[in-house]
C-alpha cells in the first residue's frame, strides 16, 4: 500500500464541503484538538473561550450534516483502499450511554427498560485489509429509538423491511455498494456478525455478480432446499478439511490464547422464510469454524459463516475463517471511540449536535487505532508515515532526554512505542504491544511538550 496518510488528522478533512469555507477551517481545527487531547471535553481540547465558543457554533449549526462531516475522509479512505486487491467493509452496532446527561433531548432507549437507559445506536463501516489494518470510516450512522415504540417488537414480522430496524444492515451495504464503484479494482466484501444474518441482504447482494459480496455469521437456522434437514444439522455433516489456529483476544477473566479451529464448508440452497415464502431460494456457502479441544472453563469457540463467495477449495474456506477474524478489529473500534476518545462524556444538548461531534471524534478513534495497528502491521516503515521530523525528535527528546538523537532514522514501531511511553507504558521485556488508550494519554502528553517548546521557542526569539 502506498504511503497516502498525512501525518495530521487534518488531511482527513481538508477537502470538507461544507458550504462555506469557514465551516470546513474550524472543522479542521477541531479535529486537530480532539486528535492531541482525544479525551479532553470541547473547553479543555479548544484552550480559549472564544475557540470554545466557535466549537459550539460548529455543533449546534443545523447546516451542518453528519455525512458532509465524514466525506472527506470517507474519500481519503478510498484513496488508501484502491491500491488493495481486496478489501474488508466490517460492519457493527453499539450503543452510546448517556443517561447521565437527561437534559439531552432526542435521545431514546438503549437498554430491556425506558425508564433507565438512554442514549444513541451507533452502526459504523470500517474498511480493513485482510490483515486487520484499518484505512478508515466508510460510513456511519446514529439514532435514537423512539420510547413510544419501545417493546413493540412482537410487531416486526408484520412491518416490511424498511421500516424495520435491521434495515441498517441494508443501509450499509447499500453505501459500500456506492463506494465500491468508485474503486473499481478492488474487490468489497462486506463482513458482519449474527444479527445481519437478515434475508433481504443476502437478496440484495445476489442481486448482480460484481457487487461487493457478504460473509455473515449465522444467526437462523434456516431450512433448505432440497432436504428434510435445516441448515445446522447439514452443515454438521459436512466432513472436517482442515483446521486453523487464531489468535483469540483477551476477555473478561481471560487471557489472549491461541485456538485450534476445525474447518468445514458445503453449498446450500436456503428456503425464504415462511411469512416470504413468494421469495425464491438463496444458493449461497455455509462454513463452520469449530474448536475441539478449548482451555478448562472456556466456551469453545463456534464460528458458522454464509457467504455469498463460491467455496471450492480447503484454501479458500481457510481465508474466509480468516476474514472473519478482522471482525474483532471493529468492537476494538467501539472500545477505543468510548474510552480513549471519551465520545459518552460529551455534554450536548440537542442530539443533532451530539451526533455531529461523534462523527469528529469517530475520525479520531480511527486515527488512534490505525496508529496502534501500524505499529504492530508495519513496525519497519518509517516513521515520516506518523510523525513530522520535529514532532519526532520532540518526542525523543521528551522519552530520552534533550540534545541527542538516535543514529538510525526511527521507524514506526519505535515512534509508536515512544508516544505509548509518553502515556504510561513501561516497556519492558514480556509487556507486549501498547494499547490505544496508553497511546491517546500519550498523545495528549506530546501535545503539551509540544505547546510548551512552542512557547519556549516563540519566547527565546522574541
Amino acid at each position: 500500500m502506498q504511503n497516502i496518510t498525512s501525518t495530521s488528522i487534518m488531511y482527513e478533512f481538508e477537502n470538507a464541503q461544507l458550504g462555506d469555507e469557514r465551516l470546513s477551517k474550524r472543522l479542521c481545527r477541531l479535529a486537530e484538538r480532539f486528535e492531541h487531547q482525544p479525551q479532553a471535553s470541547i473547553p479543555e481540547a479548544t484552550g480559549s473561550w472564544g475557540q470554545a465558543c466557535g466549537a459550539y457554533r460548529f455543533f449546534d449549526n443545523e447546516e451542518v450534516d453528519p455525512e458532509d462531516i465524514l466525506a472527506s475522509h470517507t474519500a481519503r479512505t478510498l484513496e488508501r483502499a484502491q491500491t488493495e486487491a481486496l478489501m474488508l467493509a466490517v460492519a457493527d452496532t453499539t450503543s452510546l450511554n448517556y443517561s447521565e446527561r437527561p437534559n439531552t433531548k432526542g435521545l431514546g432507549p438503549i437498554g430491556n427498560s425506558t425508564d433507565k437507559a438512554f442514549g444513541l445506536w451507533l452502526q459504523s463501516l470500517l474498511a480493513f485489509t485482510p490483515e486487520g489494518l484499518p484505512l478508515g470510516l466508510l460510513g456511519a450512522h446514529s439514532w435514537a429509538r423512539d420510547p413510544e415504540q419501545f417493546g413493540a417488537n412482537h410487531q416486526r414480522n408484520q412491518k416490511p423491511i424498511e421500516a424495520k430496524e435491521s434495515y441498517k444492515w441494508l443501509r450499509s451495504y447499500q453505501t459500500l455498494q456506492g463506494l465500491a464503484a468508485r474503486t473499481p479494482h478492488t474487490r468489497w466484501v462486506m463482513v458482519a456478525d449474527r444479527e445481519a444474518d437478515v434475508y433481504e441482504l443476502f437478496e440484495l447482494a445476489m442481486g448482480q455478480p460484481d457487487r461487493p459480496a457478504l460473509l455473515i455469521r449465522l444467526q437462523h437456522n434456516r431450512a433448505l432446499q432440497g432436504f428434510d434437514r435445516r441448515l445446522l444439522a447439514h452443515l454438521a455433516r459436512a466432513p472436517q478439511v482442515g483446521t486453523l489456529s487464531v489468535q483469540v483476544p483477551r476477555k473478561k477473566g481471560q487471557p489472549t490464547r491461541r485456538a485450534q479451529l476445525e474447518i468445514r464448508f458445503v453449498p446450500v440452497r436456503l428456503r425464504a422464510p415462511q411469512l416470504k415464502s413468494k421469495r425464491g431460494p438463496l444458493a449461497l456457502w455455509a462454513l463452520e469454524a469449530r474448536e475441539a479441544h478449548p482451555p478448562r472453563g472456556v466456551t469453545p469457540i463456534c464460528w458458522r459463516l454464509l457467504t455469498t463467495l463460491a467455496v471450492h477449495t480447503v484454501k479458500q474456506a481457510i481465508e474466509k475463517v480468516q476474514w472473519y477474524c478482522a471482525r474483532w478489529g471493529i468492537e476494538v473500534f467501539h472500545k477505543v471511540l468510548k474510552s480513549a476518545c471519551a465520545v459518552e462524556a460529551a455534554q450536548l444538548e440537542d442530539v443533532h449536535r451530539l451526533q455531529r461531534l461523534i462523527t469528529v471524534r469517530l475520525v479520531v478513534a480511527w486515527r488512534i487505532m490505525w496508529l496502534d495497528r501500524l505499529g504492530r502491521e508495519r513496525p519497519t516503515a518509517p516513521i515520516s508515515e506518523i510523525l513530522e521530523e520535529a514532532q519526532w525528535k520532540l518526542l525523543y527528546w521528551a522519552v530520552y532526554g534533550p540534545g541527542r538523537l538516535p543514529r538510525k532514522k526511527p521507524t514506526v514501531g519505535e515512534g509508536v512505542r515512544w508516544i505509548a511511553q509518553m502515556g504510561g507504558f513501561l516497556g519492558r521485556r514480556g509487556d507486549g504491544n501498547p494499547g490505544p488508550q496508553t497511546l491517546a494519554r500519550g498523545l495528549a502528553r506530546l501535545d503539551a511538550v509540544s505547546l510548551g517548546w512552542k512557547l519556549a521557542h516563540e519566547n527565546k526569539c522574541a
